[in-house]
């Protein structure tokens, strides 16, 4: 099962090989569309990057998600990963609005503990 649409443009879904373990995904070729945001705060965009985010939207919009799911991102690609569904999805809606929303991103960027980026 892949969510290609509700989480746009992070993918949303169950690994085939290992049931009951989902992931939320961000690549590169999509990240770039919001480089702007990234470089008028001195950070890079990138999986770590987006990770920094997502830290960021949890502490500070979502506690409750806070220890549901890991992350491992790479330099072209954020990866949020575990059997919380929910949470998953959660964390998916908020990256998503974000996305779509640069102030917000920038917010959450500029709220993020600088050592999240590397």
């Amino acid at each position: 099962m892949t969510d290609r649409e509700t989480y746009a443009p992070l993918r949303f879904f169950e690994y085939d090989h290992r049931p009951g373990s989902y992931c939320l995904l961000l690549t590169d070729d999509r990240m770039v569309e919001v480089d702007e945001v990234f470089e008028a705060a001195g950070q890079d965009n990138g999986g770590y990057g987006w990770e920094a985010v997502a830290r960021s939207a949890v502490r500070s919009r979502a506690p409750q998600l806070e220890g549901r799911f890991r992350y491992d991102p790479e330099a072209g690609m954020f990866v949020a990963y575990g059997e919380d569904a929910e949470a998953l999805r959660e964390l998916g809606a908020l990256l998503s609005a974000a996305f779509r929303d640069r102030p917000t991103l920038r917010e959450l960027i500029d709220a993020a503990e600088p050592d999240w980026f590397d």
